[in-house]
């Protein structure tokens, strides 16, 4: 039989039985440049081959070589990009590229980028990349949705998105690594609403209104768990900073639910009178703020054991609550009087009170300041966080909008149209009724830059910060989820003090199936093959059992998408059973450049984006080579 030269792309093209074909976790792997020792540990949350579709964690330790004190305060950059056209480059080629911002240039993972998120009115999530060097637009992705999102939550880790369907009874899931809707899970009676997810990131909770119901859903499995009662009417839920207690008020009920998190049950039921809706919580006093629509009154309760501490009378009722990043302060807005209140959160007691811009609704922070949205002014009131400590309020006005939020109500929701930026002191503002978002740096006098929704009104605004943290002195931390195997490369860039590498992941690639089955694909071209324009080539691919090794034979629908990289065109052909598990077509590039080959089968369950990869170089035809051109040589 002819000899395969096996070059799918990534680590696995028909292994020997008892073999693996990626690397184990956890790994670590070191470099040493300028005086800088760079160790990088790559782990999962169980030890073995390194996972597809699961969290890979991240760690770079930069210590000084001779001294090995930790390197803190530094920026590094990091990218991964799967091995295939880029296979051959130098390690400073690749980082040079992927520095540069283009989108022909991109990495499969950018570590050191930000992404803004808009849930819309149109049910959809649009994903726009604010490095993305483009004339026209800097829309990444449009996720559509089964229906209009009314909050989320993102589980970081795992790079999902969970959004409530209040109209549809429904909580819909998010790859935002494969920019696609994952599931739709349905909850039953009730409308979903607010939602909260555990600092762990195991357990989305949902609070159901119009019905007296709780629910959770498992964030890892997407199953449903526990189902509480709760109280009837509109909810608002908020969880504490260990993930042991939950809150939920339930304004029909004229109650707060506090709640065992760990074991999904309801240890206390609290009564507030007047319609309790908002709710904050306070981790430096381990304490929910819950404030009543219809009564002047903040209840304070301690969440360890569900007990009252105290009422505080207040000028007027509540219609907004949140913390500060430090828990010392406690900030409420009453909507209809224009009125902004600020607690001290040990002692729940008012410490001062101010007129601020009409019709406050939505607070949002950053280390230094709280920022208020008013629906019925075009600015921002800005309070100094400082000025809380000495009792008092050092108020100032941004104007940032062009048309007032109320002219739009039907967009006004439970999620924030506001969020802190990726940088200190920073903050992203956004409009449905200028279909804009606004980004604005502390110490100037108006936004230093708008980013365009593309003429959707947005319900709600998140940052998705995807660059490394310094979690640790000198331990720089992150996460990725990828959807392909292969082999990749993670190249590393330090600008002060210099340093640049490029270490290495290997991911099985076994094609998995939507029935779990796991299919060996393996792309050959001729031998020696020099891949050109300008004629046909013979491609073989060979289908085999992942476990058993045996052919997969009659496959008659097994097609081939040949996609012209980044995305400009595709081709699509079936390929012909020419001997058991062997299946052929004739391809032809019609440009150079690099083309990427993926194969689906319905009968087989097995999808494109299921299916191994092979990333081919094609050069035009009349350049003369005495190499080959042929991007993944066999492992």
């Amino acid at each position: 039989m002819k000899t395969w030269l096996l070059k799918c792309l990534g680590v696995l093209a028909l292994v020997a039985p008892g073999a693996h074909a990626g690397d184990v976790l956890p790994l670590v792997q070191q470099s040493v440049q300028a005086g800088v020792r760079a160790e990088l540990s790559l782990s999962a949350e169980q030890a073995g081959l390194a996972p597809v579709g699961k969290p890979v964690k991240i760690a770079l330790t930069l210590t000084d070589e001779l001294s090995g004190t930790p390197l803190r305060g530094l920026r590094p950059r990091m990218w991964m990009s799967r091995q295939g056209a880029d296979k051959a480059e130098p390690c400073k080629t690749q980082i040079r590229r992927f520095a540069s911002g283009r989108l022909a240039q991109r990495a499969d993972r950018d570590l050191n980028s930000f992404q803004l998120l808009t849930l819309n009115a149109d049910a959809s999530v649009s994903v726009i990349n604010p490095l993305l060097q483009l004339n026209n637009t800097k829309l990444e992705a449009l996720i559509p949705l089964p229906g209009v999102g009314t909050d989320w939550v993102h589980a970081r880790g795992m790079d999902r998105l969970f959004v409530t369907l209040a109209d549809r009874g429904e909580l819909a899931v998010v790859d935002l690594g494969t920019q696609k809707l994952a599931k739709v899970i349905a909850l039953g009676s009730g409308k979903p609403r607010r939602l909260a997810i555990s600092p762990d990131e195991s357990t989305v909770w949902v609070a159901m209104d119009d019905a007296d119901r709780l629910i959770s859903v498992d964030a890892n499995t997407l199953e449903r768990k526990a189902d509480l009662p709760i109280g009837a009417g509109s909810h608002a839920l908020v969880i504490s900073d260990d993930g042991q207690r939950l809150a939920v008020t339930s304004s029909g009920a004229d109650q707060v639910s506090v709640i065992d998190a760990r074991e999904g049950r309801v240890i206390a039921s609290v009564k507030v009178p007047g319609t309790p809706l908002p709710l904050t919580y306070s981790a430096l006093s381990r304490r929910a703020y819950v404030g009543s629509l219809n009564a002047p009154s903040l209840t304070v309760i301690d969440l360890d054991d569900g007990r009252v501490v105290k009422r505080v009378d207040v000028p007027r009722p509540i219609s907004a609550l949140r913390a500060d990043p430090s828990g010392r302060h406690v900030l409420g807005v009453n909507t209809a009087g224009s009125l902004l209140m600020a607690f001290d959160a040990a002692s729940g007691s008012l410490v001062a009170q101010s007129q601020v811009v009409a019709q406050p609704d939505q607070i949002a922070f950053t280390q230094r300041f709280a920022f208020i949205r008013g629906l019925g002014s075009l600015s921002v009131q800005m309070v100094e966080l400082r000025s809380l400590d000495e009792g008092r309020l050092a108020l100032s006005e941004l104007p940032v909008f062009q048309k007032l939020p109320n002219q739009m109500p039907e967009h006004v929701g439970p999620a924030d149209l506001m969020a802190a930026g990726p940088e200190p002191g920073t903050m992203l503002l956004g409009s449905a009724t200028d279909t804009a978002l606004y980004y604005y740096t502390e110490g100037m006098m108006a936004p230093q830059g708008t980013y365009a929704t593309y003429s959707r009104a947005a319900r709600a605004v998140r940052v998705i910060d995807r660059s490394l943290k310094e979690t640790a002195p000198g331990v720089y931390t992150g996460s990725i989820k990828l959807d392909r195997g292969g082999r990749y490369s993670l190249p590393l860039l330090l600008e002060q003090p210099r340093l640049a590498h490029c270490y290495a992941l290997a991911i099985d690639e076994t094609g998995t199936t939507a029935d779990g089955r796991r299919l060996n694909v393996a792309y050959q071209w001729p031998e020696a093959a020099d891949i050109r324009t300008g004629r046909d080539w013979e491609l073989q691919i060979r289908l085999t059992d992942a476990q058993s090794g045996a052919a997969v034979t009659g496959v008659r629908d097994l097609q081939l998408m040949v996609l012209e990289r980044p995305g400009l065109s595709q081709q699509r052909q079936f390929a012909q059973e020419r001997e058991p598990g062997v299946y052929v077509v004739r391809q032809r590039f019609p440009r150079p450049g690099v083309w990427r080959l993926m194969v689906q089968s319905v009968s087989q369950r097995l999808s494109f984006d299921r299916s191994p990869l092979l990333d081919q170089a094609v050069r035009t035809a009349d350049i003369p080579s005495d190499t080959s051109a042929a991007t993944n040589a066999p492992r």
